[in-house]
């Protein structure tokens, strides 16, 4: 089968500008890149050689104009590698497009940084729901995270244990093509190389040339008292293994705090309700309040109103960053009142009422009352 159409490939036309088509390159490269599609990884891996191949071409001027006059046949002896294309990371192809090729570039002469040397990893995001009695009492956890680590057969090196990469001879090992115009001097990146100076011609087969394997790493975190939601706490180093020996990203853990049934949460304040009976709020009592992890023995003072809110010291969230102490524990009081009363009960409310001359409604009559009062 023939080679498909960088049009096609990409998605786009033959009017397409330059912005349009770095758009398109850069949105099937991510959708497409190996890194991306562990579990594809050698179909993804043709995809995405095919994506670049066609990125190369229409992205070069006289390239494009070589292929829209001849097609295929007008790119075969130019010097153009129509195969064998390697890949850089995601982060590669970013730069390809926003970065080390850009006009602020070429303007002020800034030199684009060699992609053959060592590279740090990825910083990686994990993100843990945890409860508020884990925030209030701190919590020690293991967490499995799915990251990249250095192939134990070639070391990192991407090449077969026993053998080495070879320089590059478009760019002699610089990773880079520079060329004059005028006063001046433009470089681009090795497209037979990506970059990286060196050609892989025999790939280590556990990593299949990327010097990197995917690998679940297990780690024990604390999530701290006084933890709050959408906090980030960061690992350093425990992120993805660098490149050619380069350090490793961070790991940045998002804390999710899940709502409470009974709690909520303001600042390192916990705030709550509870219900006692109108007696009780009359006399004072003794109640059981709700704290985290339980109950609490809590005086409630006569006289109390319906929507008093009480403040128990230091019963709330630990106080983060080092500070000592915790917040408080706010519990407001909704007074209960009976919906129906035995006889007994609205015999002595009424006998109340009259000691403390209030007006309430008059008792009802009696059932034979009613029966005579309605034949009447």
């Amino acid at each position: 089968m023939g080679k498909r159409d960088p049009y096609e490939v990409l998605g786009v036309n033959r009017n397409s500008d330059e912005k349009e088509i770095k758009q398109a390159y850069y949105r099937l490269a991510k959708e497409h890149h190996p890194d991306k599609n562990p579990d594809r990884k050698e179909e993804a891996t043709e995809k995405f050689k095919e994506i670049q191949e066609a990125y190369e071409i229409l992205k070069d001027p006289q390239r494009k104009a070589r292929y829209d006059q001849f097609g295929w046949d007008g790119i075969q002896g130019t010097g153009f590698n129509t195969g064998g294309f390697g890949f850089g990371s995601f982060e590669d192809i970013v730069e390809e497009i926003f970065g080390s090729n850009s006009i602020f570039d070429d303007l002020f002469g800034t030199r684009t940084r060699r992609r053959s040397g060592p590279r740090p990893g990825n910083d990686l995001r994990y993100d843990i729901e945890v409860t508020l009695e884990d925030v209030v009492n701190g919590k020690e956890t293991i967490i499995e995270v799915p990251t990249l680590k250095v192939c134990d057969s070639c070391r990192g090196s991407g090449a077969r244990s026993g053998t080495s990469g070879t320089t590059c001879t478009m760019c002699g090992g610089k990773g880079q093509i520079s060329q004059r115009a005028g006063f001046f001097v433009t470089s681009q990146t090795c497209p037979r190389c990506r970059g990286e100076g060196i050609i892989i011609t025999d790939p280590c087969n556990e990593c299949n040339g990327q010097g990197r394997v995917p690998h679940t790493q297990k780690l024990s975190i604390t999530i701290p008292q006084g933890s709050t939601d959408g906090l980030v706490l960061r690992l350093d180093g425990r992120g993805e293994a660098g490149v050619k020996g380069g350090p490793s990203g961070d790991l940045h853990i998002g804390i999710d705090v899940r709502e409470h049934p009974v709690f909520q949460r303001h600042g390192d304040d916990l705030i709550c309700e509870t219900s006692i009976a109108f007696t009780q709020a009359a006399l004072g009592a003794e109640i059981d309040i709700p704290v985290i992890g339980g109950t609490d023995k809590f005086s409630i003072p006569p006289g109390t109103q319906s929507g008093t809110v009480f403040s128990i010291r230091d019963k709330g969230v630990p106080h983060l960053r080092g500070r000592r102490g915790s917040g408080d524990l706010l519990v407001k009081v909704d007074v209960q009142i009976p919906e129906k009363l035995s006889d007994k009960e609205e015999d002595l409310i009424r006998e109340l009422a009259k000691i403390r001359g209030e007006k309430v409604t008059p008792q009802g009559k009696g059932l034979f009352e009613k029966v005579r009062n309605a034949f009447s």
